[in-house]
């Protein structure tokens, strides 16, 4: 059996813990992953929690009746990051939000979680404004240009937020070592060359 990582729950050679050292952040970041996302290779929502001091995740579709998230979203000045109309650009936001709530999922998930759970969809929006390509390189097909993993949307939403992009950097490295990672091992495997040799 593969020896695997405690903390990303990783096998130990796609352990990128070592280049996700907890940042510290004044807004909280609260994650709301779909189910289905868990069980990803690379699970984005979960390295996102292990990059930042100030967060927490819950699982679920159906939120409204779940105590603590329902104490999140009654925040005061808490925002979701969810581009599209209505949504303000997070470098125009200040001062930064106490709390950014992340719906981690698909598109449709997202979209349908939002349905399900209409005390989320009344929170104001944030939105990016960037000009780069998802770091899935591949290993994840986007929607549409300009879509991003969760983790590398957090970091720039926060490094918009608070002013401060280059303490938030390392999380977007991190999420495209792990995908390097993940692409080398897939090629390896199916590449021919690669295959041990056997007597007949």
């Amino acid at each position: 059996m593969r020896e695997t990582c405690w903390r990303c729950l990783r096998p130990a050679p796609f352990c990128v813990c070592a280049d996700l050292r907890p940042i510290p952040s004044a807004t909280r970041v609260v994650l709301l992953q779909h189910p289905r996302e868990a069980r990803l290779a690379i699970c984005s929502a979960w390295l996102t929690k292990l990059a930042l001091e100030n967060s927490e995740l819950h699982r679920g579709v159906v939120f409204e009746s779940h105590p603590r998230v329902r104490e999140i979203v009654a925040t005061p000045g808490a925002v979701l990051l969810f581009p599209g109309e209505g949504s303000v650009p997070a470098d125009e936001v200040r001062p930064p939000p106490p709390v950014l709530v992340v719906i981690d999922g698909t598109w449709l998930q997202a979209d349908r979680m939002l349905r399900d759970n209409p005390s989320l969809a009344a929170l104001p929006r944030i939105g990016l404004v960037h000009d780069r390509e998802s770091g899935y390189a591949g290993l994840r097909r986007e929607p549409a240009p300009g879509h991003l993993s969760t983790i590398e949307a957090v970091a720039l939403a926060l490094g918009a937020l608070e002013g401060d992009p280059g303490r938030f950097a390392p999380m977007g490295e991190a999420f495209r070592r792990a995908v390097r990672l993940q692409l080398e091992c897939t090629r390896t495997r199916r590449n021919p060359r690669h295959r041990p040799r056997t007597q007949g």
